[in-house]
């Protein structure tokens, strides 16, 4: 952090609390003696009002700082979305979110407490190895720097160091991924970003593709697997499943209309099936793929080899006793 934007943050932390010099220097991690000298340049050479009160700092209770145009509901959804796990649990970015809470709070100051009416509880399924990619590849988006890193692939199986023209971090599917345009094939791909090591910034500098969109890149795609040409897709589920087919949303290009038997019939126009199959064999009984072959084949692939894998280990264990902690999950309120 430079000492413009150290000098700002501290400006708005002492906004709302009373801090020692102890405390500014743990917080910024510099020297109390540097902490004492920010204060010094905070207030002598930007006007601010400090007080002083048994060691501890704060600014006089008349200091106003610019003000936030947001109503107390926004700044408090502002405040959820800042512990979103999927940034609040990445390096990479706490330091920054941890500036804007400081600014938020002092913004706040005076106004009634209100408890949050919302929460954001995403699951982060990116592993640790994604710490170092995301806050290199995010400078290099930035600068437009050519990449290189060793990629585990889980579709080819390979291992092996790939140079990348990184154009976009995105959040999907609980993890973090990377879109970017790969000289070897010749067009913009998806990486997993915990399936990156040794990434690096090289010299050499990139144009991105012009036109490039990431929301149009993915339209076709059920989760991120994206294809050359759109598949129709017909499902029958059954009525027991309508309040989950026809009340929540699974895709921007679905349709779903219930027959009189009570079966829900839904369609959507995808690129790629595979995703796609996973999710109707989760559906065990309860869905019948109507269309297109191909996607019958594979939920009957992907479902045969389940039942096989489990039914030996069956075997094995039968006769056990009730699968550890009991046979009921969370309850969802049906």
């Amino acid at each position: 952090m430079s000492r413009p934007e150290r000098i700002l943050e501290l400006y708005h932390l002492l906004a709302g609390r009373r801090l020692s010099i102890a405390e500014i220097a743990r917080r910024f991690e510099v020297s109390p003696r540097t902490a004492y000298r920010d204060l010094e340049l905070l207030e002598k050479r930007h006007g601010a009002a400090i007080v002083a009160e048994e060691g501890r700092y704060r600014l006089m209770a008349s200091a106003t700082l610019r003000p936030l145009n947001l109503t107390h509901e926004e700044a408090v959804l502002l405040h959820i979305a800042l512990h979103q796990g999927a940034l609040a649990g990445r390096g990479a970015f706490a330091r920054r979110l941890r500036s804007i809470e400081v600014k938020l709070a002092a913004a706040m100051r005076g106004w009634p407490t209100m408890e949050p009416l919302l929460a954001l509880a995403p699951v982060d399924r990116t592993g640790p190895a994604a710490e170092a990619a995301l806050a290199t590849f995010e400078s290099a988006i930035r600068e437009r720097r050519v990449c290189e890193g060793v990629y585990a692939s889980l579709s080819g199986g390979d291992r092996r160091s790939r140079r990348l023209h990184p154009l976009c971090l995105f959040e999907r599917a609980d993890a973090w991924y990377l879109a970017a345009f790969a000289p070897e094939h010749e067009e913009v791909r998806l990486f997993r970003l915990d399936r990156f090591d040794q990434v690096q910034a090289l010299d050499a500098r990139f144009a991105p593709p012009p036109g490039f969109d990431l929301d149009a890149f993915l339209a076709g795609a059920w989760e991120l697997f994206r294809g050359e040409q759109e598949i129709d897709v017909h499902l029958r589920f059954a009525p027991s499943l309508a309040p989950l087919i026809l009340r929540a949303r699974h895709h921007p290009q679905e349709q779903a209309t219930t027959a009189e038997d009570g079966t829900i019939d839904y369609h959507v126009r995808v690129t790629h099936l595979d995703e796609l199959a996973r999710w109707v064999v989760g559906f065990g009984g309860n869905v019948v793929v109507l269309g297109p072959e191909a996607l019958r084949a594979r939920v009957v692939d992907l479902a045969r080899g389940v039942v096989e894998a489990n039914a030996a280990e069956r075997r094995r264990h039968r006769g056990a006793k009730e699968w550890p902690g009991g046979s009921k999950g969370p309850r969802t309120g049906d």
